[in-house]
């Protein structure tokens, strides 16, 4: 099988669309069209459907896709793999986390692996906990670090980090700072910024108060929780804050409370591939956040 015909429909299944296949391999679009058809002609069978929404794997197009897949990821191994070996001190960390692990969890642990491995390339993709599991599966990330789902695909294997309770964010002059702890009932038809709907943090949040029985007055939602905190600060509202996102700086625009349930916690997770061969320097800053976070948990 054709290699390069197997990448050009590799990558018009990923986009769902022919034109930004073409733009990711640097080709035009009939070049890619001919090696798919190509490919179709070579396995017999179609590979996708044309929609109006974009084009469509068909059922043989799933199953080489899903092959295609692990032959790429294999491929990225073996060329991480033999980096490696070339240059002992270089190469490079793939890693997914959310903005608030890159702003509060890492700069230490980057800074000392820094110092370790100056030669190490280093490359941190902010997203949402779904999108990086997805990454992690097509083989574009080493490892990540999230809040972890309720349920995680079976080809990759979960470390648990620590436990992180919310506290809640407030401006400097609202009334529930004369407290020194907050029930949630006190939040029911206030004024709230969320992050927004989708993500595991929000899906927590929500699942607890609805259980409570409370019912906060969403004004405003993002997907960023350091514009949570610059809303809370100009007085939109409250918000319900991983404990780790709140810094002594802030404290110059917002104050904080600790919440009386113990019921509103998160858990930070590292996520790997399973059967998936981590890269050398990956693992090595992999085991640096491991010993920060227990580190963390026996404070």
């Amino acid at each position: 099988m054709d290699l390069e015909g197997l990448r050009s429909f590799y990558h018009v299944a990923r986009e769902c669309s022919f034109s930004r296949a073409a733009k990711i391999l640097h080709v035009s679009q009939p070049a890619v069209s001919v090696r798919v058809k190509a490919l179709e002609t070579e396995v017999g069978e179609r590979l996708f459907d044309r929609a109006r929404k974009g084009v469509q794997l068909t059922e043989a197009g799933a199953v080489l896709f899903e092959s295609a897949e692990k032959i790429f990821a294999d491929i990225s191994e073996a060329l991480t793999r033999l980096e490696e070996l070339k240059e002992s001190g270089a190469g490079r960390v793939r890693l997914g986390c959310s903005d608030t692990a890159s702003l509060y969890l890492l700069p230490e642990v980057l800074r000392r692996f820094r110092r370790k491995y100056p030669a190490c390339e280093i490359t941190i993709r902010n997203a949402h906990t779904s999108e990086i599991l997805d990454l992690l599966v097509q083989g574009e990330l080493d490892f990540g670090i999230v809040t972890r789902p309720p349920a995680v695909d079976r080809r990759l294997e979960v470390h648990e980090l620590y436990d992180e309770p919310f506290v809640l964010g407030c401006p400097r002059d609202d009334p529930l700072l004369r407290r020194r702890k907050v029930a949630l009932k006190a939040l029911d038809g206030r004024p709230m910024v969320a992050l927004e709907k989708g993500t595991v943090t929000r899906a927590l949040t929500d699942r607890v108060l609805r259980a409570a029985g409370v019912r906060p007055r969403i004004v405003l939602e993002t997907g960023n929780i350091e514009v949570q905190k610059r809303y809370v600060s100009i007085g939109f509202g409250v918000a319900l804050l991983p404990e780790s996102a709140v810094a002594a700086s802030d404290g110059r625009r917002l104050q904080t409370r600790p919440l009386e349930t113990r019921e509103l916690e998160r858990k930070i997770v590292a996520v790997v591939p399973r059967d998936r061969y981590v890269p050398r320097l990956a693992r090595a800053l992999l085991d640096l956040v491991e010993a920060d976070c227990s580190r963390r948990g026996n404070a």
